[in-house]
């Protein structure tokens, strides 16, 4: 006999269409984030950040969709005053386990492909 007590139907399971869903569902700005997460978490200089800018991206729409995720502060590096992009503390959170999630995804790929010893 089955037991469903414990099952609550608002609770969705992870699966491999909600991952791709979640996936989907990321900004192009999102995927920069997380390609340089490290970065944007110490401090990005402005010109930095937006060299990363992907293509399809406006320059005015990447600055504001970063204002929203990271506070632009005045920082001295190498002598000089430079603004710098700093990931909102709130948002830390967030990104990091869109990389953990990543991160297992990966794992999970190399082992059902075989490749775990590549």
């Amino acid at each position: 006999m089955l037991d469903i007590e414990s099952f609550n139907p608002r609770v969705i399971p992870m699966t491999e269409a909600k991952k791709d869903i979640i996936n989907a569902s990321r900004s192009p700005l999102d995927d920069v984030i997380i390609k340089h997460f490290k970065a944007f978490q110490e401090g990005v200089t402005t010109p930095i950040a937006e060299a990363w800018k992907p293509t399809e991206m406006k320059l005015k729409n990447y600055e504001i969709s970063i204002k929203n995720v990271c506070y632009k502060v005045k920082k001295q590096v190498s002598g000089v005053r430079q603004y710098v992009y700093q990931l909102k503390e709130e948002m830390v959170k967030i990104y990091e386990s869109m990389l953990d999630e990543d991160a297992e995804e990966k794992e999970q790929e190399k082992i059902e492909n075989g490749n775990e010893y590549v």
